[in-house]
């Protein structure tokens, strides 16, 4: 069914390497809409951050100097899933350490750093122990029928 249903909503696209040639053309049909936002001279940061923001664009600056500057990290924050979306809507997230350090891709403006919350593991003792209290709670009930 996925992939027999007709994709409805935004598509990114890199306008610059359509309008250049790099990219293939796109196909544009009748109802379709082409939205160009303004030029934002900012950077974003939400999430799991003590002060959620937004800081002028300085192009010196490394996404861990923006987080910095909300106050970094919560208790509750995935330091290592920390993600950023562009402006255009495409989604670039760090493959190593470069990016924190400045190595890997640079900021823009208009990006929106987001630091998502951590999702607690489930601790095997506990898990262990509240499997074992259901098949109590089972075996209980199951001996109760039977004294009918």
């Amino acid at each position: 069914q996925v992939q027999t249903t007709e994709a409805m909503g935004r598509l990114v696209v890199d306008l610059e390497r359509v309008l250049d040639g790099t990219l293939p053309g796109l196909e544009v049909m009748d109802g379709d809409r082409l939205r160009i936002p303004r030029r934002s001279q900012s950077v974003s940061v939400f999430g799991e951050v003590q002060f959620a923001s937004s800081h002028l664009y300085e192009p010196a600056l490394a996404v861990t100097d923006y987080l910095d500057r909300s106050g970094g990290f919560t208790a509750q924050a995935d330091e290592r899933r920390v993600y950023v979306i562009r402006a255009n809507g495409s989604v670039w997230r760090p493959d190593d350490s470069r990016w924190f350090r400045g190595g890997g891709e640079q900021l823009r403006p208009g990006d929106t750093i987001v630091s998502p919350i951590k999702l607690d593991r489930v601790n095997q003792l506990q898990l262990a122990s509240n499997i074992s209290q259901i098949f109590s709670n089972l075996a209980i009930s199951a001996a109760a029928l039977n004294s009918f």
